[in-house]
């Protein structure tokens, strides 16, 4: 299949004569397709030629040619999303205290559109104002010439340069970089650095001891990776404690793994302490409302007298299989929650007081299981009970307005975005689900959750 490329203008300039139409190839390649390709810059163009292609068609270079025309596509399209996420930044002003800063408003609207965790969100915001502080990083990306995992590596903020030295440098790799693999660039960077300041190291693990961390993330069928950034030392002692714990766990007929006696280790001082309630120094362990710290898992009844297998819900994790969730109940306190036949959702419970009982309380966080904000994953139990409607003092003798039905779990960031008015919510009578209205008018809806093994409202009304 041969390309016709038909305007000049649509080339990308030669690096080394600057001419904006022509050019030669970077990689020898004669004319004709793949080099039409090559020399196409990223842009409407080139989207258009590349759609155009049908891959069974094409010799190899060409094929190639096609796979970095779609990665140049990738990194000017990048470009423009930050462009225009640093637009929606400057189009947010801050909340009143103690709302939540422009960057975490941006962040907010942008998870909830692209769905995405409030995490991402906030990375995309992160990384479109260092494009911003550093137009010719967000250049070359635009123009093609650099990955975005190479644009975030000029951009990494733990080299410590200041601004002025940082610019100076990207005008010494930026015409190089696309021959160099990540590690090669970074490591560039990190020469740089350390010739800019030799005491650069010492303030370099200072700044990233400083981010020192735990995450869980779901993994797949029913697990979850446990992770910690910590100290070298501290993780090697870490370490060593666990093989210790392991190779005493070892018994005669035991057939596991030295790498899961390790985790049985790791999760027996846990929940060690979890059932305790304390922590290492014999302390109770602080928690709202005086509550112990505990796992919530959502089951059916029928789930739990085994006569169906519907899946159970793990705060903060997800759904899990019958037997999993069977097998967490043997060893629990319950808490039963009454509810609606037909819809699943929980009945109603209420006071005139403004703040909840604890039995309320509870059936509220066991009703959320998370932040009932879209996409937000924060544990109910970590949350605030938040009104909606608005908790009005005036009606407080003749109305009960703290009910099942206006109390939500909400983080303290989300929370403070519908305080400040920031966004808008209400309960959708119907449904029981969680409606939010950006600033800029888009309406989204986070389902209520509904209990294990609920039956779905049947479509037809019965025969009778």
């Amino acid at each position: 299949v041969g390309m016709v490329n038909d305007d000049p203008a649509d080339r990308r300039p030669d690096p080394d004569d600057g001419d904006s139409g022509g050019g030669q190839s970077r990689f020898g390649l004669g004319p004709g397709p793949a080099a039409d390709l090559e020399l196409t810059a990223p842009g409407p163009v080139l989207a258009r030629r590349l759609a155009a292609l049908s891959p069974a068609d094409l010799d190899d270079a060409t094929v190639v040619e096609a796979i970095a025309g779609y990665e140049r596509m990738v990194g000017w399209a990048t470009a423009a999303q930050a462009r225009l996420i640093t637009e929606l930044l400057a189009r947010r002003t801050p909340a009143p205290k103690p709302g939540p800063h422009p960057e975490v408003l941006a962040a907010f609207e942008i998870q909830a559109r692209l769905g995405i965790t409030r995490y991402g969100a906030e990375a995309k915001v992160g990384y479109a104002t260092q494009l911003d502080d550093y137009p010719e990083v967000a250049d070359a990306l635009a123009r093609g010439e650099i990955d975005t995992a190479k644009s975030k590596i000029l951009l990494d903020p733990i080299y410590g340069l200041p601004g002025k030295k940082l610019r100076a440098l990207h005008a010494r790799l930026l015409p190089t970089a696309a021959n160099l693999t990540g590690p090669q660039l970074r490591d560039r960077m990190r020469r740089a650095a350390l010739a800019h300041d030799p005491d650069h190291a010492a303030k370099r693990h200072a700044t990233a001891y400083a981010e020192r961390a735990v995450t869980v993330e779901p993994a797949h069928d029913g697990m979850s990776w446990v992770s910690a950034l910590l100290r070298c030392d501290d993780a090697e002692a870490t370490r060593t404690y666990l093989d210790s714990l392991a190779a005493a766990a070892k018994t005669p007929g035991d057939t596991r793994s030295a790498d899961q006696r390790r985790a049985d280790a790791f999760r027996d001082l846990f929940r060690t302490l979890l059932d305790r309630g304390l922590d290492l120094d014999g302390a109770e362990l602080p928690t709202p409302a005086r509550r112990r710290p505990h796992l919530q898992v959502t089951i059916g009844a029928g789930t739990l007298l085994g006569l169906d297998d519907a899946p159970g819900l793990l705060a903060g994790y997800g759904p899990i299989p019958a037997d999993l969730a069977r097998e967490i109940a043997l060893d629990a306190t319950w808490q039963a929650l009454i509810t609606d036949a037909t819809t699943g959702e929980v009945v109603a419970l209420g006071t005139k007081a403004y703040r909840p009982g604890a039995v309320l309380a509870r059936t509220v966080v066991a009703r959320d299981v998370t932040c009932t904000y879209i996409g937000c994953r924060v544990p109910a139990w970590r949350c605030d009970l938040d009104h909606t409607p608005e908790y009005d003092p005036s009606r407080a003798a003749s109305e009960v307005q703290t009910r099942l039905d206006t109390l939500y779990s909400r983080c303290r960031s989300h929370h403070g975005a519908k305080t400040t008015k920031a966004w808008r919510t209400h309960r959708d009578p119907a449904t029981g689900d969680s409606v939010w209205i950006a600033p800029t008018g888009h309406t989204y809806r986070r389902e209520v959750n509904k209990p294990p093994g609920a039956a779905p409202p049947a479509e037809d009304p019965p025969p009778f």
